[in-house]
């Protein structure tokens, strides 16, 4: 950061390393030096003088404009802007006459950064100017309308985030697809567990907003989202477990399409069960799922012991068209 100073103006701005912005300023007057603009301080037009004024300090002072006009050009050329912020433009304008550094100035007001501080990286340079910045939230917006979610009032502020983290509409459009399309895939179970674990119980596109707000992170479309879709699979198959359960599964590295392969198989293996006359429970082939070595080594037995009956049925010898050996009756 770079803090510039001018005789009539002593306190400065806080700008940019930017070259050409510190040049704009330069040409308007300003210099880097406390010192060279406190001793100019003192002639006409400076802070410090104290002559009777002139026509030519009355030209000077009409050379910068005046603020009617300097609202003027704010409403015109930034209407999208806060009064706010239109009012701290007209104020530079009347300093500077001169708009790209009025809209400097602006930028280091505190109206400015209540609006658009987001927009602002560590070392003062920009991520995208105002206008970029609405034209960005514009897609956000279009991308949230396909899902159905008319009204994003309440994704202000996970919208200026999102631009804060540098997101494009692109790589925000991706995101809400991943979210939707996990959804979409496993209803009407994903719907119930999402109402169970949130208290909602809604329309789609609601439950779609209460998803991917306050914000959209990793933690979100990765996590609760990964938890959800691990349990729709699960019901899907017939199976009914807490949210808890599926979220410590997901810790433990069970992901949602191992889930889809468990919870098909889980079926097969409780027949295996009830021919082998062997106790099972589903929590067994969800810790072999994740690297349990006993529940690994019981499905192992539990299989072994059905490939070996199925073995003895298959070689039992016919004699006169009935079954002898194991199977006869």
């Amino acid at each position: 950061m770079v803090r510039v100073f001018r005789k009539d103006f002593l306190e400065g701005y806080e700008i940019g390393d930017d070259p050409n912005e510190l040049k704009r300023f330069q040409e308007g007057g300003y210099t880097t030096s406390y010192d060279e603009a406190f001793e100019s301080s003192t002639s006409l037009g400076g802070q410090n003088y104290s002559g009777v004024s002139t026509e030519t300090e009355a030209q000077e002072k009409a050379d910068a404009g005046d603020y009617t006009e300097g609202l003027e050009r704010a409403k015109a050329l930034f209407k999208f802007m806060p009064e706010s912020v239109q009012t701290e433009f007209a104020k530079s304008w009347v300093k500077f006459g001169n708009t790209d550094l009025a809209k400097s100035a602006t930028r280091n007001t505190q109206a400015w950064k209540n609006e658009f501080g987001y927009l602002e990286r560590e070392d003062g340079s920009l991520i995208m100017d105002e206008l970029q910045a609405m034209a960005t939230k514009a897609t956000y917006r279009e991308t949230l309308a396909e899902v159905g979610i008319a009204d994003t009032s309440d994704f202000e502020d996970s919208f200026n985030q999102l631009i804060s983290g540098e997101v494009s509409g692109a790589e925000f459009q991706q995101r809400i697809d991943v979210t939707y399309n996990a959804v979409k895939n496993n209803i009407p179970q994903v719907e119930q567990m999402f109402r169970e674990q949130y208290n909602i119980s809604s329309d789609q596109p609601t439950i779609f907003a209460a998803l991917i707000n306050p914000t959209i992170q990793d933690k979100l479309l990765k996590g609760d989202l990964e938890t959800i879709s691990i349990g729709a699979e699960a019901r899907a198959a017939g199976f009914s477990r807490s949210f808890g359960r599926f979220e410590s599964l997901r810790k433990a590295g069970l992901t949602q399409d191992k889930a889809r392969q468990v919870y098909q198989q889980a079926g097969t293996y409780e027949s295996m069960a009830r021919q082998t006359d062997r106790a099972f429970d589903i929590s067994t082939i969800e810790e072999a799922a994740i690297g349990d070595v006993e529940a690994a080594k019981e499905i192992g037995l539990l299989a072994a012991e059905t490939a070996s009956m199925s073995s003895v049925q298959t070689g039992a010898a016919k004699k006169d068209g009935k079954v002898s050996g194991l199977l006869e009756s």
